[in-house]
């Protein structure tokens, strides 16, 4: 058995290694992407309340639907501060699972061509072996027509 065949299935788990890494930093990042959509939801939605609250204000309200307006505005200026930690976890696992993925790309990649060269260096000693048997039966057939 060559040493390429041997490798063949070291190469074949690094190459579904980074196939994972690779569909793990998809999903995180397709998680990213939506956790920064709800926080611009909820960023849009707070200005929207804002305008209507000052908008109400201008025209005068109570005391009553002024602290329910404060209320509300602070209940949703506390999650946009929680969503804004959920997109910051978010954007660090994306970032480590690029680093995981980018690791086992490299890996892969290095093993493949370490196979290239093992594949290449094993043609070149069957092509050797091959002119080696080659001549040596030109050389008995050269003998034998004396």
């Amino acid at each position: 058995m060559n040493t390429s065949d041997r490798f063949k299935p070291v190469l074949k788990v690094a190459e579904n290694r980074e196939a994972n890494a690779a569909r793990k930093f998809g999903q995180s990042q397709k998680l990213q992407h939506e956790e920064e959509a709800k926080l611009k939801n909820l960023r849009e939605y707070h200005a929207e309340y804002l305008a209507r609250f000052h908008q109400s204000a201008s025209v005068g309200i109570n005391a009553s639907q002024l602290r329910e307006y404060q209320a509300f505005i602070k209940k949703l200026e506390s999650a946009i501060s929680e969503q804004e930690e959920v997109v910051r976890q978010s954007q660090q696992n994306t970032s480590e699972h690029k680093q995981q993925w980018t690791e086992k790309h490299i890996r892969t990649q290095s093993m493949d061509k370490a196979m290239g060269r093992m594949v290449a260096t094993e043609q070149k000693q069957r092509d050797a072996q091959e002119q080696k048997i080659s001549d040596e039966l030109a050389q008995r057939m050269g003998r034998s027509a004396h």
